[in-house]
């Protein structure tokens, strides 16, 4: 090499490194815990009386027993005595903290509110038309408020699925933790899956669920027809047409073709069954959300082998029974029938997580999780049901839904029992950060 041309080469090098470094800095290293004698509940194995747990960058490192575990020189030391450890809890399914207004299922304000059909997606006046919203991303109508996010903080959910709320194909969710008030960080898993709910439209097509179903099927039919056209054309695009772009269609491809996960929003009895049609006709990669009346048919359900994000909110379908015969039955569904479909699917054997689904307010679902449990869920299940089952559900159980060295570093600590009625939840740590809610 001519040596007056070295300079030139070393400074290449170097802004090449720069760039490099620039482009692959890690992120901010975070802070080093050592959890101590606290009562430690794994989930994924026996409880530790007396443990330690060492929280280090994001992650736990190592958790055993107090005699056995040393306590890092840099680690800031959490006295847990009389607390007890648990996996933050992960709420397979919700639409809070989307930037829309959530109308609960059912209540006044959604019965009175206009659908994806009557107003084109983002709120202006547009004419009817068929509410297909797959390719809206949950992740862009974000909104992650201090008071929403506190609140499931405050009950020990550090892991939310949020879903968009509107349409048939309602659109893609998005995996979060919830640490803190920006987007971007919060995001473990986007988008996460596509969102279709069993429902109708106002004033346009479709109008019955006999029309629901059809648009469902042709959907996916057509999603189907659209990735054939595309490859086609991919591999001899000369003297041919090129398909005309459709981002509905394109969103869907994926779902069709690659299997990636589809929940179905099933509202009733009658919904889960039709879905379990869909599902085995197209072999989508499903899971059933809601799910409230699972109860009905466990061995049906057990058979098919889908899985089920059963939600604690125990309201039954507006066309139910229990809704149209007066508010004497309604009360009584309510209260006994509905809090005992988890225990009813648990008896029969079927694997199912539960969801804070419908809440209007995420502060509630321990109350509805303590119902279920009353109505004969155990302990152990309803635990499983919010850590390990939702995390394998959701692909991510290498991750999160227990205490294990190499797993991100979302743990609870509480003052009793995680159900018990008096239990608080005194301290939480999210991506391995002590949260102040």
């Amino acid at each position: 090499m001519n040596p007056q041309h070295r300079p030139f080469v070393l400074s290449a090098v170097l802004a090449l490194a720069a760039l490099s470094a620039l482009a692959f800095t890690p992120a901010e290293i975070g802070p080093t815990y050592a959890i101590r004698n606290a009562k430690v509940v794994p989930v994924a194995g026996p409880f530790i009386e007396k443990g330690t747990l060492i929280i280090r960058d994001g992650l736990i490192e190592v958790l055993g027993p107090v005699d056995k575990v040393a306590i890092p020189e840099d680690a800031e030391i959490i006295e847990a005595e009389g607390l007890t450890a648990y996996p933050g809890l992960i709420s397979a399914h919700t639409n809070l903290l989307l930037e829309e207004p959530v109308r609960p299922p059912g209540s006044a304000a959604a019965a009175a509110a206009p659908t994806l059909p009557d107003i084109a997606f983002g709120g202006a006046a547009g004419p009817a038309q068929p509410p297909g919203n797959a390719e809206v991303l949950a992740f862009k109508l974000l909104k992650p408020k201090k008071a929403t996010i506190d609140a499931f903080l405050k009950i020990g959910v550090t892991t939310v699925l949020v879903a968009p709320n509107a349409g048939i194909f309602q659109g893609q969710s998005v995996l979060v933790n919830l640490n803190g008030e920006k987007a971007e960080p919060m995001v473990l898993k986007n988008p996460a899956a596509l969102h279709v709910n069993m429902t109708t439209a106002r004033g346009g097509y479709p109008s019955s669920l006999m029309g629901t179903i059809a648009y469902i099927r042709q959907s996916f039919l057509d999603a189907d027809y659209y990735a054939n056209a595309l490859a086609l054309y991919a591999k001899n695009p000369k003297g041919m047409k090129r398909p005309e772009f459709d981002a509905f269609l394109e969103a869907i491809v994926p779902y069709v073709r690659d299997k990636k996960p589809v929940i179905f929003q099933c509202n009733n009895w009658e919904d889960l069954k039709r879905v379990l049609k869909i599902v085995d006709e197209f072999k989508l990669n499903a899971l059933l959300s809601q799910a409230n009346e699972a109860w009905r048919d466990a061995a049906v359900l057990k058979k098919a082998g889908v899985p089920l994000l059963v939600t604690v909110d125990f309201r039954p379908p507006n066309q139910s029974r229990y809704v149209t015969q007066g508010e004497e039955l309604r009360r009584k569904a309510e209260a006994e029938i509905y809090p005992a479909n988890a225990a009813n699917l648990a008896k029969e054997g079927v694997k199912f997580a539960l969801t804070t689904l419908g809440l209007g307010d995420a502060s509630t679902a321990l109350k509805a999780v303590q119902g279920a449990i009353k109505a004969g869920l155990s302990r152990d299940e309803a635990l499983k049901a919010l850590t390990l089952i939702p995390a394998q559900y959701l692909g991510v159980a290498a991750q999160l839904g227990s205490l294990e060295p190499g797993k991100i570093a979302n743990v609870i600590l509480t003052k009793g029992e995680i159900f018990d009625e008096k239990t608080q939840v005194e301290k939480v740590f999210v991506d391995g950060v002590l949260v102040k809610f």
